[in-house]
């Protein structure tokens, strides 16, 4: 089975009220993390998005004392397992885990209970209806009151009911498998899958005896038909030509017993409950409805199932790319953060020897860290905002062991230009408010970049020639270095390799200055830059 730490960590951050992060970028720096999946590979992603989290080992007795929500470990049959905690009164749920009993008194979890936890803190004032939840609700509850308007506009009948019913149910299972087909797996399907004897749905469904076309399969002709049928009975209602359709699915259902008993030779279970389902609609259109045809009801049926199966195919396709993508995003990210390799770049990067601090100009983090980086920004450069970025997630981590230099690179030959306006107005900030202002000031220039809107909170300076001079050292600075572009970062004296793009940023220098202080504590260990 596919790990679902991605969805336990979702799992914990909504419990939390944590919505600061983006539900793709999380599942990706989960995938790519070279422990993955473990405790360190979820903590290191929570750093990445600023969540402020804890990992600790506490004593049983704790328990109470814990939030109501965190990841922690329990013990399986051979091994232990990654899972979500939810404390409701006397009792513990367990969220995605492959134990068949999720809910357990104080006193059974303690049995299988290894007190290993990482915690978020929770964020009382996060506001959960965002903008877009507001707009998809929205949109959601017009489409549910709209087919509610639909259905109860016509005249129903028991047989009408259970014939929409098996119909929806049929798109339901047939939903899975195609999900099965495209190696997308859930826990609960697994499960079902694997609940009696010799079944194994992927593999039957995946097998080539299912295929009718190159690229259309069983698990594909199953959404097709019932999609067709639901969909026809939610515009038009009733018509004999849905009753006629069911009986033609027979020889179908036949063959898929057929090919499951004799040359699979394993079962399907959402096969079966497909099978099920159209036998169900075929004796309920034998038993209860009347038989004709009609030319106008057959046309405007095999129009709207070429458009839902038209439909259908193209996203079931921008699916399988999407996936594709993602597998191959996920590679090249693991081979792009391979510690090897990114320390060979950076034995190949320019070095730059001149890395003493210019008086009053910024300095973020800990000023007195042998761990230094230097970076040369200019508020114009639309790519200084991911740098920036970057530099903001390793001081929220890792404060106390690093110092960042913060060097502008603006135009000193028009003091009007906005840049140096802007730059001259971040030393401002800096001297007169202090670190945590100018890190907003400059995170709020990158958000809008609008200079009217950011000028206007962040008005004129006193000290005008006192940061003209710190300018002019740090352009300086930059000309006799030949650092001509921005964003640059010097980590330690050695130029942040241009292969690499400020997403990995984060993850290299955290591990650069992990090893470069379990270095420094080492006495036998030599003054070399750390290696990743």
């Amino acid at each position: 089975m596919k790990n679902t730490i991605e969805k336990i960590v979702e799992s914990v951050l909504i419990q939390n009220r944590i919505r600061n992060y983006d539900k793709k970028d999380l599942e990706l720096q989960l995938q790519i993390h070279p422990n993955y999946p473990s405790f360190q590979s979820v903590t290191d992603t929570l750093d990445y998005f600023n969540i402020d989290n804890i990992a600790v080992e506490v004593p049983k007795e704790a328990l109470d004392q814990l939030p109501k929500s965190f990841i922690s470990l329990v013990k399986t049959d051979n091994s232990e397992e990654i899972v979500s905690v939810i404390k409701s009164n006397n009792t513990i749920e367990l969220k995605h885990s492959s134990l068949k009993k999720k809910k357990f008194s104080f006193e059974e979890f303690n049995d299988i209970w290894i007190p290993k936890v990482i915690a978020v803190e929770y964020n009382a004032k996060q506001k959960i209806i965002t903008n877009n939840s507001l707009l998809y609700n929205g949109l959601l509850g017009i489409l549910l009151i709209s087919l509610t308007f639909l259905l109860l506009a016509r005249d129903w009948d028991l047989n009408h009911i259970l014939f929409l019913t098996l119909s929806i149910a049929g798109v339901v299972f047939s939903f899975f498998a195609v999900r099965e087909s495209l190696g997308i797996q859930s826990q609960a399907i697994h499960q079902f899958c694997t609940s009696v004897g010799n079944t194994n749905c992927g593999e039957v469904i995946n097998n080539n005896s299912g295929k009718i076309f190159q690229n259309f399969s069983l698990a594909d002709a199953g959404m097709v038909f019932f999609g067709s049928l639901s969909m026809y009975q939610l515009l038009y209602g009733f018509a004999n030509i849905l009753f006629i359709l069911p009986l033609l699915g027979i020889p179908f259902v036949l063959y898929s017993i057929y090919s499951q008993a004799f040359i699979i030779k394993k079962w399907c279970a959402i096969c079966m409950a497909i099978g099920s389902l159209s036998i169900g609609l075929a004796i309920l259109s034998f038993l209860y409805f009347s038989f004709s045809f009609n030319l106008g009801e057959a046309v405007t049926f095999l129009m709207l199932s070429s458009v839902f199966t038209l439909g259908y195919l193209y996203i079931k396709e921008r699916i399988k790319e999407n996936k594709t993508f993602k597998s191959e995003n996920i590679k090249l990210s693991h081979f792009k953060r391979d510690g090897e390799i990114f320390n060979h770049l950076l034995s190949l990067s320019e070095k730059v020897g001149d890395t003493a601090t210019i008086t009053n100009e910024i300095v973020l983090g800990n000023p007195n860290s042998e761990f230094k980086i230097i970076s040369l920004t200019n508020p114009m450069c639309g790519y200084c905002k991911g740098a920036f970025e970057a530099y903001t997630r390793i001081l929220k981590s890792m404060h106390d062991q690093v110092q960042i230099v913060i060097r502008l690179k603006v135009d000193l030959n028009n003091l009007e230009n906005q840049a140096t306006q802007i730059g001259l107005r971040l030393l401002e900030v800096y001297y007169t408010k202090g670190e945590e202002s100018f890190i907003s000031a400059y995170s709020e220039w990158f958000a809008d970049r609008t200079y009217s809107n950011w000028s206007k909170k962040y008005p004129g300076f006193t000290n005008h020639a006192k940061h003209l001079a710190v300018l002019e050292k740090q352009s300086k600075w930059a000309e006799d270095n030949s650092l001509y572009y921005t964003p640059a970062s010097l980590i330690n004296g050695t130029i942040y390799p241009k292969k690499y793009s400020y997403d990995e940023f984060f993850h290299f220098v955290s591990m650069m200055i992990e090893s470069y202080h379990d270095s420094s504590l080492d006495p036998k260990g030599v003054e070399e830059p750390a290696e990743v």
